[in-house]
């Protein structure tokens, strides 16, 4: 087998990979609203689910900042960023056990100390954010994030729906199709920051075969 066919071999499972991803956020949102009959909730397997990934995502980059100490002040700072975004997700529960809106509390005060711990060494926190843009997967993370803040909320436009409904408007409708978006971003995200681990930790490893064969030559 050549070197070339197994990397279009690879390529292709890939893509059957991700063929497969996208067809989670509408498996969930279905069990969600014909198997439990929900309106899709704060409690539901949708909003669970984006916690989920959100947990995920947020525990990768966290993951890569311990990696390689280089890169430790700038992912900490990119991993607060989805931690932050986390904590708005889990807002129904702060919500519950304190009080209305107490979430942007924990939110500011994650985003205050991670913006203060990543200008303690400014040029290891520029030279990784300058890494982390230039990554093959930043623009697919990017995509994500487009959904989520723009994409799931336009389409999920309650005025929209009335429009296109009229009379016979449902609110389940609005949410499906608001929730299905936003649960395929976080799904993109989710593959994107997984992506990161294997791309930083493989840049570690040939850094470290470099290191070993200079010294290697040296001696």
């Amino acid at each position: 087998m050549t070197e070339h066919f197994k990397y279009i071999l690879m390529k292709f499972i890939n893509f059957i990979f991700i063929l497969i991803l996208v067809t989670l956020p509408i498996l969930t949102v279905h069990y969600d609203i014909l198997t439990l009959h929900n309106n899709i909730p704060e409690q539901s397997l949708t909003e669970w689910s984006e916690e989920i990934l959100l947990t995920i995502t947020a525990g990768s980059f966290l993951f890569i900042s311990f990696i390689d100490r280089k890169y430790h002040h700038g992912f900490i700072l990119i991993s607060a960023f989805f931690y932050c975004i986390l904590i708005r997700e889990l807002d129904s529960f702060f919500d519950n056990l304190v009080f209305h809106g107490f979430w942007i509390y924990p939110a500011i005060i994650t985003a205050i100390t991670a913006l203060y711990y990543s200008i303690q060494k400014r040029e290891n926190t520029l030279n990784t954010l300058y890494l982390f843009v230039k990554n093959k997967n930043f623009p697919i993370l990017c995509i994500g994030l487009a959904i989520i803040f723009v994409f799931s909320r336009l389409f999920g436009m309650e005025v929209f729906w009335h429009q296109v409904m009229n009379s016979d408007f449902q609110r389940i409708v609005k949410n499906i199709a608001e929730e299905t978006t936003e649960l395929l971003g976080y799904t993109i995200i989710t593959y994107a920051a997984v992506n990161y681990i294997f791309s930083f930790n493989n840049k570690k490893q040939i850094n470290n075969l470099t290191l070993s064969s200079a010294i290697n030559d040296y001696g």
